[in-house]
């Protein structure tokens, strides 16, 4: 649908307006009043004829419901989704006040009335959150596996319902309460040989960023049941830096700065539900799958981790990733940069399995680099070229009638920069060299050839039945 919701909000009342997305027409308007202050918006189906064809369940503090547009009809649709849905409709909140993620449950109680029961709480005590974020919605997943060089798969984890929590511990005395801060804590306080001290094969380690205790933590949430699924952690994360990340597939990147190196890291997380070997999907035995998923399932819900970290030599501030109409194409990373650049990157030079020796055959027919940990800042990579703009804080991303293009509009200073890209080159548009006259010269003459031919073979066939 072309239609769009927009919702504005003040103290006392809703007011929301259904416009035409191409045309700027609005459809519908209308004013709402409320009781208790908007935390969250689920979008959802609106009506098919006339009315909006967007609608939305907002969620308030009290744990009330409205329904927006307010009328009967979209009522009634939204009423049949719920029914509709088999194991129940399910929303969050994201509160930054207590630091923690609660999961609630959307029910019916009477014929027009919403609620929602609270299902489960994830808890982030001595840490406060700083960035949020979900997969892209309407995201095209051409395929459920990945196709090693050996021939077996690498089944993707996606879950509709994972948010990334981005915490930051609030002060250091809160890092020792942690069971990892008090492992490092006990591996400080093993005795050391002074440096010189032992065997000359004895490499003495000087280095004290591998003690350091962590202040950034990086939590993949199960938002319907409550669970934290994975969670990985950073040492020396500068606080006064922005944290950008993006969920895209299976795939979770985040960028930070180092304040002890003073450099920007990239982070990679690749969730997998397992592996199948090359030999194991046959005509004659498959493995064993599940075809249902259930959130509040801990042992089938949990995912298998591949983790890398990169460098970058630029400060990034915004993160976006290419949008194909049917996600045939490669997907490029987006990163927009402190000195006004929006550069590109393909996808495999942040692939989490790039070897760290030598490169296998078999790795080698993945396209798999060896593993350097600097990703390059090239100015061939840049969607910019020479323009002096500033950073964008923000990168969107669209879909063209063409499988090979992808728009990409950055945004969030005092400059707008929007650009077509091929992230798998122009695989279907025909290129600039390509004859057209030549090729329209050779049909025209096919053409007229077949019917010369015909005639003469009639002219034959006539003459030969007169004999």
């Amino acid at each position: 649908s072309r239609e769009i919701l927009v919702l504005s909000a003040t103290p006392d009342s809703l007011n929301w307006m259904c416009i035409d997305g191409t045309s700027g027409a609005v459809n519908a308007q209308d004013s709402i009043r409320v009781t208790s202050p908007i935390i969250q918006i689920n979008p959802v189906y609106g009506t098919s004829s006339g009315g909006c064809r967007q609608a939305s369940l907002l969620l308030h503090e009290d744990l009330s419901i409205t329904v927006v547009p307010a009328d009967a009809e979209t009522l009634e649709l939204a009423k049949k989704q719920l029914d509709k849905t088999p194991n129940g409709l399910y929303t969050h909140k994201i509160d930054k006040i207590s630091n923690q993620v609660e999961s609630y449950q959307v029910s019916l109680i009477e014929d027009s009335k919403f609620v929602a029961r609270p299902v489960g709480v994830t808890s982030f005590a001595g840490e406060k959150i700083v960035q949020v974020a979900y997969p892209m919605r309407h995201e095209k997943v051409q395929s459920m596996s990945t196709i090693l060089g050996d021939n077996s798969l690498l089944l993707k984890y996606i879950n509709p319902h994972m948010a990334v929590v981005v915490t930051m511990v609030m002060d250091e005395d809160d890092q020792s309460e942690t069971k990892l801060a008090t492992a490092l804590e006990k591996a400080n306080k093993k005795p050391r040989k002074p440096a010189g001290a032992g065997t000359p094969e004895d490499t003495p380690d000087t280095s004290t960023s591998a003690h350091a205790l962590p202040n950034m933590f990086v939590n993949l949430v199960d938002t319907v049941s409550g669970r934290v699924l994975h969670r990985t952690s950073h040492s020396n994360v500068d606080e006064t830096k922005d944290v950008s990340v993006i969920v895209t597939e299976n795939w979770v990147i985040y960028t930070f700065v180092n304040a002890k190196s003073r450099r920007t890291e990239i982070g990679v997380l690749t969730l997998h539900e397992g592996m199948i070997d090359s030999k194991g999907l046959t005509f004659f035995s498959r493995p064993e799958q599940t075809t249902t998923f259930s959130s509040f399932d801990a042992r089938e819900s949990k995912p298998v981790v591949l983790a890398k970290t990169y460098a970058f030599p630029k400060q990034v501030t915004a993160l976006g990733v290419t949008s194909t109409r049917q996600g045939i194409s490669s997907q490029n990373i987006l990163m927009a940069s402190a000195d006004g650049a929006l550069n590109t990157f393909h996808k495999i030079l942040f692939e989490t399995r790039r070897p760290v020796g030598e490169v296998k055959p078999d790795e080698k027919k993945e396209g798999l680099a060896p593993y350097r940990e600097l990703i390059p800042g090239s100015p061939l990579f840049s969607l910019t070229y020479n323009r002096t703009l500033e950073p964008f804080t923000h990168i969107v991303t669209a879909e063209t009638s063409l499988e090979s293009q992808s728009l990409v509009l950055g945004f969030g200073g005092p400059d707008l920069f929007f650009i077509r890209t091929s992230p798998t080159k122009g695989f279907d548009l025909l290129p600039e060299t390509f004859n057209k006259f030549l090729v329209g010269a050779a049909t025209v003459g096919i053409v007229i050839a077949l019917l010369t031919v015909q005639r003469m073979g009639n002219r034959k066939a006539l003459q030969q039945s007169w004999l």
